[in-house]
Formats: structure tokens, sequence, C-alpha cells
């Protein structure tokens, strides 16, 4: 038999919660000294009273938690519903963190207004170019790090394709967005071809499909003749191709373009040459129309 202090400290439960879960009747002293009136509990209870934690910390109330027990939960439901609970509670988190991200980058965006950078813009024409297009559409849930790791599984596929000359390759890749918003998943609401990946092939390249990935549809983009282009500091981090874009479409704003609903990112070192972000080697690039 182990006194109230020590069922206490063995179980984590401060003395007063355990007075207050025998007034509710969850768990109840073994024996209780009908002379001292001192309480004492055993080692056996100590998986109910884990039991009554877990499921307060599953948010139920303490009424639910007592329809709970009354059901005699086995430890693999329990386990069960642990898991559920963890997994809920690890999506929570990441739409926190995609949330302060978010939140970092509009307080990013207000100091800009107030004190918008130098940028190091080049105006100049690009030129046309004979690629593989597909379009990349991961799921939207997709954490930061599962998001980079399905980038380097296709870069991996498209890198291996390479090699094994089903694509002949001239060294250009480029990730193109369609509209104003810059988004690596796929949205619904913003359309199914919003992200689109170029690779530049040569004039013999036909369309290919990949394990994996679908169809690459060969075609000819045509030459762009005036655009906004700005190297980006490796981040190695997909957030850092919002930003860098955001401001070079407000640049392009100020002073008198009309940007176009599309942005390019060419890679001059990219994901086809390394996995490490922080040597890639990135241009912004805006087309834009002169004047209104």
């Amino acid at each position: 038999m182990l006194k109230i202090g020590e069922f206490s400290r063995l179980s984590q439960v401060t003395i007063k919660t355990l007075h207050h879960y025998d007034e509710l009747g969850l768990i109840k002293p073994a024996h209780i000294d009908p002379i001292t009136n001192y309480r004492f509990y055993t080692v056996e209870q100590l998986p109910r009273i884990h039991r009554i934690m877990a499921l307060k910390e599953m948010g139920l109330s303490l009424e639910q938690i007592g329809i709970m027990l009354e059901k005699e939960l086995s430890t693999e439901e329990m386990r069960g519903m642990l898991h559920f609970k963890q997994a809920e509670i690890q999506q929570e988190m990441r739409e926190a963190q995609r949330q302060l991200s978010m939140v970092e980058f509009r307080l990013r965006m207000i100091e800009a207004e107030i004190n918008f950078p130098e940028l190091d813009v080049v105006m100049k024409r690009l030129e046309p170019m004979r690629v593989l297009s597909f379009f990349d559409r991961p799921r939207p849930d997709l954490p930061m790090d599962e998001l980079l790791a399905h980038r380097e599984r296709v870069a991996g596929t498209v890198r291996k394709a390479i090699e094994d000359g089903v694509i002949q390759h001239t060294g250009v890749v480029c990730d193109v967005f369609h509209g104003e918003t810059i988004m690596f998943f796929h949205a619904p609401e913003v359309g199914e071809r919003q992200h689109e990946i170029l690779i530049g092939v040569n004039e013999a390249q036909e369309s290919v499909t990949l394990e994996g990935i679908g169809q690459l549809k060969v075609r000819n983009e045509p030459a762009v003749e005036t655009a906004a282009t700005l190297f980006l500091e490796p981040t190695g981090d997909l957030a850092g191709f919002v930003e860098p874009a955001t401001l070079l479409r407000r640049w392009a704003i100020l002073h008198g373009y009309q940007p176009r609903d599309q942005i390019r990112f060419f890679h001059h070192r990219g994901p086809l040459q390394t996995n490490d972000g922080s040597e890639f080697i990135i241009e912004a690039q805006l087309p834009v129309d002169v004047g209104n």
C-alpha cells in the first residue's frame, strides 16, 4: 500500500487533484484508515490514473473521462487514441508554424514599406527556350521538411532521366509561378496550373513520361522582351522565394512597369546540380510591360 503522498509522486498528480478525483469517483483510495483518515493507494491503481491523465490531455472533460473509464478501454485502445491525438497536435503545430512564418513575412513587408531596400535589379530580354514542362502538385498539408524532400525526389528522378539520356538537358531549370501567389503545393482555390517546372532541352527532345512525376510535355517557351531580374540570396529554404519576388514586383510598379501574372526562378545552379539549397544560384525573372 502507498500513502497518498507516495502515490502522488509516482503518478505525478498532486494530492489536491487526487482528492478531487476521489470526490468525482474517478479513482478512489484502495483503503482509508478509519482512525487517522489517511488515504492509501496501490501500485495496481497507477495504470488507471495514467489513463485519466492521458484522457485529460486529449481535451476530454472529467465527466467524459468517467464515462470512458466505465467502458474499461484496453491498453491498445488507449494507445490508438493517444497516437491519434499526437498526430492532431503535430498538425496543429505545423499550422501554427505556417501562420508564424506568414506573420514574420508580413512584418518584413511592413518594414520594407517604411525602408524599401536597395535592389540590384537588371532589366533584360529573356531568350526563347525549348523545354519540357510539368506542373508540380504536392499535397497542401505537407510540412516544409517533407515538401523539401518531395522536391529532392522530383529532382532525383529528373537527374536520373538526364543521366540515362531520356532527357537531352541544356542546363536550364526554372520554377515558374502563374498568378500573383507563390505556392509550392497544389491549392485548388488558385487552380490546377499554378506552379510549373521547366527543364531546358535540345531541339530533338520529345515529350516523356517519368515515374512519380507523370508526363513532361515538350514546348517552346517564347522570348520575353522585357523582364526585371534579381539574384536571390541563397537560403536553402523555399520561403526564400517569396519575399524577393514580392519586393521585385513592388520595385517594378514603383519604376513604372506593369508586372505580368508570372514570375520565373531561373536556376543557374539548382536542384539538378546539388541538394544543398544554400549553394543554389537563383535569378528571379519578372516579365513586365513598359508603361500602362
